[in-house]
């Protein structure tokens, strides 16, 4: 065998080696995209809203839940005030200073101020065959409530199906009800004879979407920011 084959024959294996030894499984790391796609296959939907462009502001900051029905439009409101959205690290007590510090809270702090609300989440939990979901939501470093939210079933035979879709959030306006998700029922359509919410994926803030209009039941997860009037001396 000359040289040169010699020298193809084992190019080739090198080659072989190599291709085979890169389709090998390696293990990763799991990030946030993982946790939050096996968090919803297994009933849980997880959202945040970064409220930061408000720390410049004084903001008392509002939850609410707002329930809906196809026929009486809206049909129950709740809100949860959640305070300030920041406040002086100087009122705080002892234990609290402590707490704060411990949880790595006072990390980028300045003049003394402690960005109480910096963020919304919300983690929604359901299950299919239950005709309850808990809404579990967490105001920034400070506060949290949580809520079970009644459902309502497609049929007579008690499943239980819901979709959860953010808004798009464009505008602005001091007191004003800001939406942030919304919480959509299936319903039986008779014509086509299949249970359906369709729609876009994203929903106008205005309420404008035709969807809201089809949908029998439905709640809306929305924050107001009002602002802050400081007393002059």
């Amino acid at each position: 065998m000359s040289t040169m084959k010699k020298l193809l024959l084992l190019l080739l294996f090198l080659v072989a080696g190599f291709s085979l030894s890169a389709q090998n499984i390696k293990s990763r790391s799991i990030d946030a995209k993982d946790i939050i796609s096996l968090l919803r296959n297994d009933g849980y939907d997880l959202y945040s809203f970064d409220l930061n462009d408000f720390m410049k502001g004084d903001y008392n900051v509002t939850l609410y839940i707002k329930e809906y029905s196809k026929e009486a439009g809206e049909i129950n409101s709740r809100g949860f005030d959640a305070g300030g959205n920041k406040i002086l690290f100087s009122q705080f007590t002892e234990e609290e200073k402590k707490a704060a510090k411990e949880l790595g809270l006072t990390k980028g702090m300045k003049r003394g101020i402690f960005y109480k609300i910096d963020r919304i989440n919300l983690a929604l939990i359901s299950n299919k065959a239950d005709s309850l979901m808990k809404l579990n939501a967490e105001y920034g470093n400070l506060g949290a409530v949580s809520q079970r939210l009644k459902l309502r079933p497609i049929s007579a035979e008690n499943v239980y199906k819901y979709e959860i879709r953010p808004f798009v959030i464009d505008n602005f306006e001091s007191g004003k009800f800001i939406p942030l998700v919304a919480i959509l029922s299936y319903w039986y359509d008779e014509k086509a004879k299949l249970i359906r919410c369709c729609g876009e994926p994203m929903l106008k803030s205005d309420l404008s979407d035709e969807i809201l209009e089809n949908v029998p039941h439905y709640y809306i997860i929305g924050v107001t920011l009002d602002k802050i009037e400081k007393k002059e001396n």
